[in-house]
């Protein structure tokens, strides 16, 4: 019996594995997983190159440096597409082949980061777009736009149109430096001079050192600005009474009835903007019968007053009121 007790340092006995019937009845080679196929990296497949069979190594920085740099050196050239036989001389141990698949890489990679950097810039300019509050200018400009689709042709001839009539009004040859008088028959023609009447008194002569101004001219090189033409810079005096006009454009709009003209814009936007009700057509101009009208005249629009505002409130307010 002494021969039998455990010596202290000896592992306890282990019991024997308690084995089930179905597990025993299992073969080993079933419980297995099924075996993958591993897949080469593409830098270790073999590929063209001095040795058969001679796996591709990885490209190291200093190549890439290399490359980039002969790359550069044949874009300062301007060349449209890199040379194959200048880059394999920088790159001795590539084939040709493995540089013109990494600069096609290269390629994919910038033009996925310009459109990603493309992408962001306009998602920055909409976010700043709908972070500021549009002034007021800008809201009329963008209904005037979408008023005057399609007619700002008509717009430019129609204002065209009334600066070349008013560049021979007999009121812009008399006020011009020193005046002008119409001719008898322009005179006739807008109602002004009888026949027979005597002719005015001919334009006194400049003395040394004054100006002239002729307003004709000035009438003539807006219209041609409203076409989109450009005309030989106007002289001196002319350039002066323009910017004059354009100074005063400021304190003539506080000379109008302001509270009027505010009332009425208001109601304009209100009923421009207001929502079409579903299944409702869009009030239109009232129409005749016979043909159908063309041009801005179809629409009811005129392209020289799109608000539709009245003349009297483009005149200068009452002092007493």
């Amino acid at each position: 019996m002494s021969s039998l007790r455990r010596h202290p340092l000896a592992p306890p006995f282990a019991a024997p594995p308690v084995t089930s019937p179905l597990r025993a009845a299992i073969p080993r080679t079933a419980m297995k997983p099924p075996m993958r196929a591993r897949l080469v990296p593409a830098r270790f497949l073999p590929g063209p190159g001095p040795g058969p069979g001679r796996a591709r190594a990885a490209w190291s920085a200093r190549e890439k440096r290399a490359l980039l740099a002969a790359l550069r050196a044949q874009a300062a050239l301007g060349l449209p597409e890199p040379l194959s036989r200048p880059l394999r001389e920088r790159l001795p141990r590539r084939s040709e082949a493995e540089i013109a698949a990494l600069v096609q890489r290269l390629r994919g990679r910038a033009a996925r980061e310009a459109v990603r950097t493309r992408y962001r810039q306009c998602l920055e300019q909409l976010r700043r777009r709908r972070a500021q509050l549009p002034a007021p200018i800008e809201v009329w400009l963008e209904l005037a736009e979408a008023l005057a689709e399609g007619l700002e042709e008509v717009t430019a001839a129609a204002f065209s149109q009334v600066l070349t009539v008013a560049a021979t009004e007999p009121l812009t040859l008399l006020h011009s430096v020193p005046p002008h008088p119409p001719s008898p028959v322009a005179l006739t023609e807008q109602g002004g001079a009888a026949p027979g009447a005597p002719p005015d008194p001919p334009a006194q002569p400049l003395l040394p050192g004054d100006f002239t101004i002729d307003f004709q001219r000035v009438y003539e090189y807006l219209a041609r600005l409203c076409r989109g033409g450009k005309g030989p810079p106007l002289p001196p005096a002319e350039s002066a009474v323009l910017l004059a006009l354009l100074g005063s454009l400021p304190p003539e709009l506080g000379a109008l009835d302001c509270a009027a003209l505010h009332s009425h814009l208001r109601g304009s936007y209100s009923t421009l903007t207001a929502p079409c009700p579903p299944g409702t057509v869009p009030p239109g101009p009232p129409t005749t019968p016979g043909p159908p009208l063309a041009g801005w005249r179809g629409v009811g629009l005129c392209p020289l007053n799109l608000f539709l505002v009245p003349l009297r409130l483009l005149a200068r307010a009452d002092a007493s009121g």
